[in-house]
């Protein structure tokens, strides 16, 4: 005998991806605009999450995710294993290209490095484990935003990130990989690919980068590419 979902448990969790998608804590009406349902019943389901200890109501009175989603995100990094199946390919890349090679996931309306092997050069400080990169600009961050559900880029682009244009993200589709847009008087340089996992779902990219200045797009491109095939391979089950 098959199991039915509980369809509301399915609707706070709604309500809770909505939460989590803004860029800043949200007000009731804000959240429940987002999940087409009357302010009464989203009131419930937030209640529901902050007895639950995944949401909190700030002194303004809007709604945001708890610390315990960090927790969650570790967890679910660590039971994946994702690092580790990236650990070698990573090391891999730096020796292949004397550049940095980096693993992003999403984190909000962001892209956050999460493991890092770096290269002999010198990059700038706050591209480290940690930090957050812009998805309109940076290489990582434009791979998760063009592999994002529609419903996702939506809920962006209404909350006001920004996001790359639709030419800019089917150049990426098309070719596989990302450039980085940022430039400046220290400028660094990136390509990055997407990481799929079973379901064909993008839960992750891949990245080169290093001064721009010696950079070679097009071999880093090419190995990057690579890579990522064989991390995707091995997350369908295949062994690489």
């Amino acid at each position: 005998m098959s199991v039915r979902p509980l369809s509301s448990v399915l609707k706070s969790l709604t309500v809770l991806d909505a939460v989590a998608s803004a860029v800043r804590p949200v007000g009731l009406s804000e959240v429940a605009r987002a999940v087409g349902e009357a302010r009464g019943a989203t009131l419930q389901r937030l209640v529901t999450l902050i007895e639950g200890g995944l949401v909190e109501q700030t002194e303004a009175g809007a709604y945001r995710l708890t610390l315990r989603m960090v927790r969650y995100a570790n967890a679910a990094m660590e039971q994946a294993n994702l690092g580790a199946r990236v650990a070698d390919v990573l090391q891999d890349l730096v020796s292949e290209s004397n550049e940095t090679a980096s693993l992003a996931v999403l984190d909000g309306p962001e892209a956050v490095i999460v493991r890092r092997v770096e290269s002999r050069g010198v990059l700038r400080a706050d591209l480290r484990v940690g930090a957050h990169l812009n998805l309109k600009l940076t290489a990582m961050g434009r791979i998760l935003a063009t592999h994002a559900t529609t419903a996702q880029r939506e809920r962006w682009i209404e909350s006001g990130t920004e996001l790359p244009d639709a030419e800019t993200m089917q150049k990426i589709r098309d070719e596989g990989f990302a450039v980085s847009g940022v430039t400046g008087p220290r400028s660094v340089s990136a390509v990055a690919a997407p990481i799929f996992d079973e379901r064909g779902d993008c839960v992750a990219t891949i990245a080169l980068s290093g001064p721009t200045a010696g950079f070679e797009l097009k071999s880093c491109a090419t190995l990057i590419v690579a890579a990522a095939e064989r991390i995707n391979a091995r997350l369908k089950g295949d062994t690489q």
